[in-house]
């Protein structure tokens, strides 16, 4: 039987590797992206101060929530969160534990929607990354939301060549997405994976290949996914 070789663009669990080859999928980690954490006294002070109150917070990146969580004392907090599911969400009851969380979404839309039916304050502090993207907060505010966006890690694009032979791609960032493609071009037969819309939508603008987005987004769901795909080949 023919081994399904999947090319993923960040580094994932060696339990998910190992799984994956049991199952017939050859995995390649090439990481496209790097995650910085922004440190600077101006910043420890706004955190500082919104650890001291009552907020309604939001989480779309577990780069987000680690950058917060491993650098400040936030295990008291008087916040409710909102947040994406599976790994952001994981992340959040690492850090916050499990009662901090207000609500969660598959996606930035739908976390919107849960936002504008669910929070008790219209004032919103976003913590995410320098290369955010637009719809959660310009949703939130033309709903009359004061969002307070706090920049807490920045994501530097990592392009590199790959010349391994792989039948699929898997992103988990619109970020990864454009620092592959900035390095590399692939034939009619590869495939795409991707854990979400945003990540897709990327993905297309640069290949008309056929993209199969994972129901949640987690490394699990997307791998599963894959699982499903590699019979085809």
């Amino acid at each position: 039987m023919n081994r399904f070789r999947l090319l993923v663009t960040r580094k994932i669990s060696p339990s998910l590797v190992l799984r994956a080859g049991l199952n017939g999928i050859d995995v390649l980690e090439k990481e496209f992206i790097a995650i910085e954490p922004v440190t600077s006294g101006e910043l420890a002070r706004k955190i500082e101060k919104i650890i001291s109150t009552k907020a309604v917070v939001v989480f779309t990146s577990r780069n987000a929530v680690k950058a917060t969580g491993a650098n400040y004392d936030v295990k008291d907090v008087d916040w409710k969160i909102y947040c994406l599911e599976s790994a952001t969400a994981k992340e959040v009851m690492k850090y916050f534990g499990e009662g901090k969380i207000a609500g969660t979404a598959a996606n930035a839309e739908g976390l919107s929607k849960v936002i504008i039916q669910n929070a008790d304050s219209r004032k919103i502090v976003f913590f995410c990354g320098n290369l955010r993207r637009d719809l959660l907060p310009a949703t939130l505010r033309s709903n009359g939301f004061e969002v307070n966006e706090i920049v807490v890690y920045s994501t530097v694009l990592h392009p590199q060549t790959i010349v391994d032979d792989y039948d699929a791609v898997a992103f988990f960032s619109p970020s990864a997405v454009e620092s592959f493609f900035s390095a590399n071009k692939t034939g009619e037969g590869v495939v795409f994976f991707s854990v979400g819309k945003t990540t897709r939508d990327a993905i297309r603008k640069y290949t008309a290949n056929k993209i199969f987005t994972s129901k949640k987004p987690s490394e699990e769901s997307l791998f599963e996914l894959a699982n499903e795909v590699k019979s085809n080949f």
